[in-house]
C-alpha cells in the first residue's frame, strides 16, 4: 500500500510539473478590440459611453439580466466615477474611469469578482468620419491568471462577441432611439416535436445573416410552388466553432409529412424534449443576446446540455408582414437531458 501512494505522489507531482511547463510556454496576454461607424455626430456617440448611467440601454451582460444591482459612483461622467454590478447570471465586478480626453478616447479599470477573479484594461476610440458619422473603437487587454492560461485564446471570440453585440445595440440606441432587443428566460420547458424540411449550410459566422436570407427567400419560393402551409420557420444549428468562427445549421420550415422532399432540401425531425427556452422580441440583428443569455443560464445552474440534438430558434413573426423589428418574437430552445 505504501509503495502504491509514493507512486501515485509520484505521478501527481509529474503531471502537476509537466502541466506548469506547457502553461509556462503559452502567451497568457490579449488584446480585444471591435469597431463599428455610428451616423452621429461625435459627441452624442462619445456621452453613451462616458455617462455610465446609459449603459444599461446598451450593456451586452445587462440585456440578458435586466433585473442585476447596478451602482453607480458620483454622476457616471468624471474620473473615477465607478459603474458596480451584481446579479446571478453577469455575476458581480466594478469598473472606473481613469483617463477621459473628450471627444477623442476613455480608459477605464474593470475587475471582475465573481465567477473569477480577474483584471483588465478597457480603452475606447473615436473617431471623426464626418461632422454626422463616428467610428467607434472598444478594446480590452490584460493577462489571464497562470493556471488559465489556456483560456487567453478564448478570450477573442469571447469578449469580441460581447463586444460586437454591445456596439450593435450602441449603433441602433444613437441612430433610432431605442433597442429592438428583449430577453426573457423562460426556464426549462417540454419542447414539442417539430418536423421540418430546410436546406443545410457551412459557412463563416460572418456570412450567416446573408446566407440565412437567401435560404428562407428560397424556402418561401418553393413552399408557395409546391403549396406548403407554414406559419412559422426554424434554424437549427448543428455545430459553431466559436475559435474558427465556423457555423453549420440548416434554415428550415415545419412540415406535415418529410417524405418526397427535393434537393436541395431534406426532412428531419426535432423530436419532443426537455429544453432551455428563451422568448426574445426584437430584431434579428440582435439574437445574439438570447444566445448569450441562454448559454450563460446553462452554464451558471449546470445544465446538462444534450450532444445529440441540436439547439434550434423559432421564428414566431413574420417580417413582411409586421414590419416593427420591435415587435418580431423569436424563441430560443436548448435541449437538455433530464
Amino acid at each position: 500500500m505504501k509503495k502504491f501512494l509514493i507512486t501515485i505522489v509520484v505521478v501527481l507531482i509529474v503531471a502537476l510539473g509537466s502541466a506548469a511547463i506547457w502553461l509556462a510556454t503559452l502567451d497568457g496576454s490579449y488584446d480585444v478590440k471591435r469597431s463599428i461607424t455610428i451616423n452621429k455626430p461625435n459627441a452624442e456617440v462619445f456621452n453613451l459611453v462616458q455617462d455610465f448611467n446609459q449603459w444599461k440601454t446598451w450593456s451586452p451582460w445587462l440585456c440578458m439580466e435586466p433585473e442585476a444591482e447596478v451602482n453607480i459612483s458620483g454622476n457616471g461622467k468624471k474620473v473615477g466615477d465607478t459603474y458596480a454590478w451584481t446579479g446571478e447570471l453577469v455575476g458581480s465586478g466594478e469598473m472606473k474611469h481613469v483617463k477621459i480626453v473628450d471627444g477623442k478616447s476613455i480608459d477605464q479599470d474593470i475587475v471582475f469578482k465573481e465567477p473569477m477573479e480577474s483584471s483588465s484594461f478597457v480603452y475606447w476610440e473615436f473617431s471623426n468620419i464626418n461632422d454626422s458619422t463616428t467610428e467607434v473603437t472598444w478594446g480590452m487587454k490584460g493577462e489571464m491568471p497562470f493556471i488559465v492560461r489556456f483560456m487567453a485564446e478564448m478570450m477573442e471570440p469571447m469578449i469580441g462577441m460581447d463586444y460586437e453585440r454591445g456596439l450593435k445595440m450602441m449603433k441602433e440606441l444613437a441612430e433610432k432611439g431605442y433597442v429592438a432587443s428583449k430577453v426573457e428566460i423562460i426556464g426549462i420547458v417540454d419542447a414539442e416535436e417539430i418536423k421540418y424540411m430546410g436546406e443545410r449550410t457551412a459557412c463563416n459566422m460572418d456570412e450567416v445573416g446573408d446566407n440565412m436570407k437567401n435560404s428562407f427567400n428560397k424556402l418561401h419560393e418553393y413552399a408557395a410552388t409546391n403549396n406548403i402551409q407554414y406559419n412559422k420557420a426554424l434554424t437549427v444549428y448543428h455545430d459553431f466553432d466559436l475559435i474558427k468562427g465556423n457555423c453549420d445549421y440548416t434554415t428550415a420550415i415545419p412540415v406535415k409529412d418529410t417524405t418526397g422532399i427535393a434537393k436541395p432540401y431534406y426532412g428531419d425531425i426535432s423530436p419532443a424534449i426537455k429544453a432551455l427556452k428563451i422568448r426574445f422580441t426584437g430584431d434579428y440583428e440582435h439574437i445574439g443576446n438570447a444566445w448569450a443569455a441562454g448559454m450563460t443560464y446553462s452554464r451558471t445552474y449546470k445544465l446538462n446540455e444534450s450532444k445529440k440534438i441540436p439547439p434550434y430558434e423559432l421564428y414566431l413573426t413574420n417580417p413582411m408582414e409586421e414590419t416593427d423589428s420591435r415587435k418580431w418574437v423569436t424563441e430560443v430552445y436548448l435541449p437538455i437531458n433530464e
